[in-house]
């Protein structure tokens, strides 16, 4: 399985390998200013926009054993993709 990110995030640690260990599905409002600081912050002091709406909120646990968090747009198709990924090992893909 593979997991793409835009940015490089400082909360991966340069991991390229991680075992999905659950998902939520939250609401952004729900989400404090710390979480979404830490869960946006990409290298060169930018932040990636999360737009009000639901979100998947996924928990890995990294090659390194570094725990990271990032948030998906809900849609009923990604909450189970990611369902059946649980335990599962990802690639992890930069489009940079």
């Amino acid at each position: 399985m593979q997991i793409t990110f835009s940015h490089n995030y400082p909360k991966l640690h340069g991991q390229k390998r991680a075992m999905l260990l659950m998902l939520e599905k939250t609401i952004l409002s729900k989400l404090t200013d710390e979480f979404i600081e830490y869960d946006t912050k990409y290298d060169g002091g930018g932040h990636y926009h999360l737009a009000p709406g639901v979100y998947i909120m996924l928990v890995f646990l990294g090659e390194k054993y570094i725990p990271f968090t990032t948030m998906r747009p809900f849609t009923e198709e990604k909450y189970q993709y990611y369902k059946t990924g649980i335990g599962k090992t990802f690639t992890i893909n930069y489009t940079e």
